[in-house]
C-alpha cells in the first residue's frame, strides 16, 4: 500500500483509528551543529536522536564520547578523559565551568562506559547532560566559529570603506 492507501485503511471504523495512533517518537531528529567538525556533529546530534527516543543511557554515554572526540581533534590525545578535560582547560579551550560541567558528563558517562547500570537514569539526567556536552561543543567549536565570521565581516566593511575613500 501507499501511504494514502494506509491513511485510508487507517479510518474510524478500522480497528486502527488514526486518532488512537500514537508515534514515537514524537521527533528524533537530531540538532545541526554547522561549525563542529562534520563527524563530532553527527555523534553530537545522535545523543539528541537517543534521548528522543528514551534512550538515556545511549545519550550519555555518548555524548561522553564527544567530548572526549572534542579533545582529540584539538590535539589532545594522550591520557584518560579526566586529563584531556583537564588538558582543555589549561590550553583555553574551555572555562572553567564548562570544564567542571564536562567532568559531570565523564563521571555519568563512566558509569555507562563500565557497566555500572545500579542507579537508574532518567530524562533529566540525560537532558542535563546534553546540555553541559553542547557547553563544550559551544566554546571549542561554536562561538569561536561565530566570532570568527563576525570579524571578517568587519574587516570586509573596513576594506570596502578603505577602498571606496580611495
Amino acid at each position: 500500500l501507499s501511504p494514502v492507501g494506509i491513511a485510508q485503511s487507517l479510518t474510524a471504523e478500522s480497528p486502527f483509528p488514526l486518532a488512537d495512533t500514537r508515534w514515537h517518537p514524537a521527533d528524533a531528529s537530531g540538532k545541526p551543529y554547522a561549525d563542529v567538525p562534520a563527524e563530532i556533529a553527527a555523534a553530537a546530534s545522535e545523543v539528541q536522536k537517543c534521548l528522543a527516543v528514551e534512550a538515556y543511557r545511549a545519550a550519555i554515554l555518548l555524548a561522553r564520547s564527544v567530548i572526549e572526540a572534542v579533545a582529540k581533534g584539538q590535539g589532545i590525545t594522550t591520557g584518560k578523559l579526566v586529563q584531556k578535560i583537564d588538558a582543555m582547560y589549561d590550553a583555553r579551550l574551555i572555562r572553567e565551568d564548562v570544564r567542571d560541567g564536562a567532568h559531570e558528563v565523564r563521571y555519568l558517562g563512566n558509569d555507562m562506559a563500565y557497566g555500572d547500570f545500579v542507579q537508574p537514569v532518567c530524562q533529566e539526567d540525560a537532558e542535563l547532560v546534553l546540555a553541559l556536552m553542547d557547553e563544550v561543543l559551544e566554546e571549542v567549536h561554536q562561538s569561536p566559529a561565530r566570532v570568527s565570521r563576525r570579524r571578517a565581516a568587519r574587516l570586509a566593511k573596513v576594506n570596502r570603506i578603505t577602498q571606496e575613500e580611495e
